[in-house]
Parts: C-alpha cells; structure tokens; sequence
C-alpha cells in the first residue's frame, strides 16, 4: 500500500495527488520556486545543476527563466526522468544519479526542500565540491512542518530533517562556506540559503 501510495506522491499525479491532499504544499512550493529563481537569475549562471527535481516543478521555471544557462537535473527516480525528459526543455539534461555520486563543477547548484532529506553537514561538503554558489531551500520546526513529517514518512519512507536556520548556518560556517538567509513562509518556516565557496 504505501509503494502505490509512494509512487502517487512522487509520479506526475504524485505533486498533483499531493496538492490534492495537503493544498497548502503547493503554495508553499510555489513560493520556494520563485524565492529560488529570483536569486538564481540575478547570478546569470551559465551551467545549473538542480538536485532532485521530481516533478521537475522548478526545471521548467529555471529552463523558461535561464533559456542560455545549460541546466543538468538529476533524481534517483527513474521514472522522473522518463517524464522530465519528454517535457523536451532544450536547455535541460535529465539523469538519473545520487547527488552523493555525481561529479562535475557548476556556477551554480540549485535545490528546492530536497536538503532536508540528507544529513546537513554530509550535503553541505557535497554542495562545496559542486557548484561556487548553491541555493536550496529547507524548513525548520513548526506546528504544520511537526504534522506533516509523519505524513511524509509514511508516503516516501524517508524522514526529514528540519533544522533552524540558525544551526544551519553555523555548520555551513564551520564547513568553511558563506551564507546568506532568506526567509520565505512563516506557516511552513520554510527559508532559502545562499551558499557560496569562501576564497
């Protein structure tokens, strides 16, 4: 049951399931995917890597935005990139790889609520080995974060890792990048972190 109710909340009905089962999830993503692209745009990237874009929700809004950037998107979903693939975006390549695994160096790597699917500090030294600038977006605590977290496990097996901003950019800080914090939805806690190599 929780495979097919998995594979609901990850397949293209997945995000459209979801948004019918949890509304404000879609706000809430919408918000982080412009906070996401403004930042992303004023950089003028010319090569992007985006890490686990699923319903590829921000690949088409970064391809529309970024149309001269080459953008490479992985997931560890097969069938995400099946369906990422015949989006036919010209200025996107889809692969299916662990970000963990992946090599190659980008302006910059961009990631929407993936990061509080990892440990912190194991994702940061990833991130630094990556990209000069990454922005990603993650939730702390809150009353609707707390009741969604079950909600989560039971659809993906996977738990999250909330942490307050704070936390968080001091273990960026101790992993030597700087940091910049963006707050983006009170009811979500939800905040988008610029994260750049120190040289």
């Amino acid at each position: 049951m929780r495979g097919l109710l998995s594979s609901l909340y990850y397949g293209l009905p997945a995000a459209r399931a979801t948004m019918f089962l949890v509304p404000p999830l879609y706000w809430f993503r919408r918000e982080a995917a412009r906070s996401i692209l403004r930042e992303v745009v004023s950089l003028k990237p010319k090569t992007v890597l985006e890490v686990g874009f699923s319903d590829a929700f921000l690949t088409k809004r970064l391809s529309l935005a970024l149309p001269s950037s080459k953008i490479t998107a992985i997931d560890t979903s097969s069938g995400s990139v099946r369906r990422g693939k015949r989006l036919g975006l010209p200025n996107v390549r889809f692969l299916e790889e662990d970000f963990f695994k992946h090599r190659g160096e980008y302006d910059v790597v961009v990631s929407m609520h993936v990061f509080v699917l990892f440990n912190h500090r194991a994702g940061l030294r990833k991130l630094k080995e990556l990209g000069d600038v990454c922005v990603i977006t993650l939730t702390a605590p809150s009353p609707f974060t707390v009741l969604h977290r079950p909600f989560h496990r039971f659809m993906t097996g996977m738990d999250v890792n909330l942490i307050e901003p704070e936390e968080y950019v001091r273990i960026a800080r101790e992993e030597g990048l700087s940091v910049k914090v963006v707050k983006i939805n009170d009811i979500e806690r939800s905040y988008m972190v610029v994260l750049g190599r120190k040289r």
